[in-house]
């Protein structure tokens, strides 16, 4: 699903952004099953949330990330002139390996289902600016939940 070099690209993001997360969206066609084609890195802006409002946003952004929303407005908007479709939405972890969190699972559903239904998620574990492994997850609409995989580096 992920071609080898889209898959470095996010590293590299992860490894240029360490110690703090990094997160972005890979896009393709639709039509082509689960065939993706481009990294969009997207800007953390967590750590700047969190300082204006620490009660809301209580984690910084080597703890989390928090997409730009009017980045990502502008990303669809340009994806649908192209033609294309956001396939899966990336973050990196730094120093605690690559899985799916606690919060990730939170953030990925909305009222007991996917947020975006469809959308993969991509995890690639940074660990002391190396990489450290990656799984992809999917909701799995069967079994009312998600399935990560790990994914050869």
């Amino acid at each position: 699903m992920i071609p080898p070099e889209l898959l470095r690209e996010c590293f590299i993001h992860g490894q240029e952004c360490y110690p703090e997360e990094a997160c972005g969206f890979i896009s393709g066609f639709p039509g082509e099953k689960g065939v993706c084609t481009r990294v969009h890195r997207m800007e953390n802006i967590l750590n700047r949330l969190h300082e204006e409002d620490a009660v809301r946003f209580p984690r910084n952004a080597r703890e989390g990330y928090f997409i730009d929303p009017l980045s990502h407005l502008k990303l669809e908007r340009e994806l649908k002139e192209r033609g294309e479709v956001i396939r899966i939405i990336y973050h990196s972890h730094p120093d605690v390996g690559a899985y799916f969190s606690e919060k990730d699972h939170e953030d990925a559903l909305w009222d007991g289902r996917p947020r975006y239904p469809g959308i993969h998620y991509l995890v690639c574990g940074i660990a002391g600016g190396e990489i450290d492994g990656a799984v992809l997850v999917e909701y799995d609409n069967e079994k009312s939940g998600f399935e990560s995989k790990s994914l050869d580096l």
